[in-house]
């Protein structure tokens, strides 16, 4: 199933008129936002992963995560005192029961709950139905662009989860499972990061001629090899060698690590029925090493398996690009779905704080380049004046005072420019996300 002509809503521009992007199944559809912590970067980027789950038929909708955000419970016990103030108990009794009976959760035990995902698609954005567009407007956020609160399947993926799995998944509102690596699909640089393996060492050596060259990827199997190895190089010696124990002790750790299978992979968790969140916030327990290591593993079956057996376009949005962009192996990743993303049907939407330094491919290879809030350091103004062709029309805000600085700064929030192509840019109050 094809998704040529299908538009997608981003936002309005300054004179109220509404703005759609064209996908286009033959073009490249990256995306790259641009924003300061805290101007609502996260915030249009989940809009815009609903906005697609939504419109474009089929299409798989992945969301790497970064952080959990605890103001949300702040924000929705706001958001019930105020219904409550103006509707009466009763009837929030009757519309938002369930948010009742979370905040209640949270109240009686906020350790084990009360973090919230910053991709929380489970609950319906209930603030932004009552926070007004503009100063003294009558609209609500949503309401101004013909939105109402929604709440969206999701399929949350976490990796050594350190906090209970239902805990997670209150906290979500959403289906949570447990993501697994199957021994098989590990190469030997994983493990090598994970037991801190020297490979200049015997040891390290006979493993990874094990692992790798030998594909015995089974900790029963390095075993058996290590056994085979004693066996072969000290046949008469009456204690075990240091080389024989180091093996064991790396095979024992490969057994007791929870992120190892035999049998699924959490590739096969994917699904074009919800918007999948692959959750590396501190609901994870992973380096970030293996965090790269795990989307350059997502990306292979993605564009070598996903997309050649099933005709349907893929979205992943990266949220601040560049902490995967640090590690060789997310390096790696994300310049694969540059590469291949076009005759692939796979699209990167990501953000980040600095554009400068980012790789090349990324800054100039964005087919749209999107500015929230406002731009954060001066090497990115000199950086997008030459891949942004009318740049000219960015006006930054200059805040003069420390007053104008406390009046602008909220005024900015979820607002900024776009650049269609890199060809045409404009101001634009973004779409808001329906969900928290």
């Amino acid at each position: 199933m094809g998704y040529l002509g299908v538009e997608i809503y981003i936002g309005k521009n300054s004179e109220r008129e509404k703005r759609y992007i064209e996908l286009k199944e033959n073009e490249a559809n990256h995306i790259t936002f641009l924003g300061p912590s805290g101007s609502g970067k996260t915030t249009v980027m989940r809009a815009l992963a609903e906005e697609i789950f939504e419109k474009v038929p089929g299409a798989l909708v992945i969301v790497v995560e970064q952080k959990f955000d605890k103001n949300k419970v702040r924000e929705l016990n706001e958001f019930i005192k105020k219904v409550t103030k103006l509707k009466g108990k009763a009837f929030v009794k009757e519309h938002f029961d369930d948010i009742i009976r979370y905040l209640a959760t949270v109240a009686n035990d906020g350790v084990t709950y009360g973090k919230i995902g910053d991709f929380a698609f489970g609950w319906p954005n209930y603030p932004f139905s009552i926070i007004p567009a503009f100063e003294n407007d009558k609209h609500s956020i949503l309401s101004w662009h013909g939105l109402k609160p929604k709440r969206f399947p999701v399929k949350r993926i976490v990796f050594r989860p350190v906090r209970d799995i239902d805990a997670i998944r209150r906290d979500n509102n959403c289906e949570v499972v447990e993501g697994k690596i199957r021994y098989q699909d590990v190469d030997f640089s994983f493990i090598e990061k994970l037991a801190q393996i020297n490979r200049n060492t015997i040891y390290g050596r006979v493993i990874r001629q094990a692992w790798d060259l030998e594909k015995k990827r089974d900790p029963k199997l390095l075993e058996q090899f290590a056994e085979e190895w004693e066996r072969k190089y000290r046949p008469n010696s009456n204690s075990p060698s240091t080389t024989y124990l180091s093996i064991m002790e790396v095979a024992a750790l490969l057994k007791q690590d929870t992120i190892f299978t035999r049998s699924k992979d959490f590739t096969s968790e994917l699904t074009t029925d919800k918007i999948n969140v692959i959750d590396f916030s501190a609901n994870s327990e992973l380096y970030p090493e293996e965090e790269a290591w795990i989307i350059k593993h997502l990306v292979d079956f993605i564009v070598s398996k996903f997309v050649r057996f099933r005709n349907t376009p893929v979205f992943i949005f990266f949220d601040e690009i560049q902490n995967i962009l640090q590690y060789h192996y997310g390096r790696i990743a994300v310049e694969k779905l540059n590469r291949e993303g076009r005759s692939n049907w796979v699209n990167i939407i990501s953000g980040t704080q600095y554009m400068y330094g980012l790789p090349a491919f990324l800054v100039y290879g964005a087919a749209h380049i999107g500015i929230v809030g406002r731009i954060a350091s001066a090497d990115d103004e000199q950086l997008l004046s030459k891949v942004i062709k009318d740049f000219n029309r960015i006006k930054e805000p200059r805040a003069k005072t420390f007053d104008d600085y406390k009046k602008l700064k909220p005024q900015l929030k979820g607002r900024g420019w776009f650049s269609f192509d890199k060809m045409y840019t404009e101001r634009m109050n973004f779409r808001p996300p329906q969900s928290l």
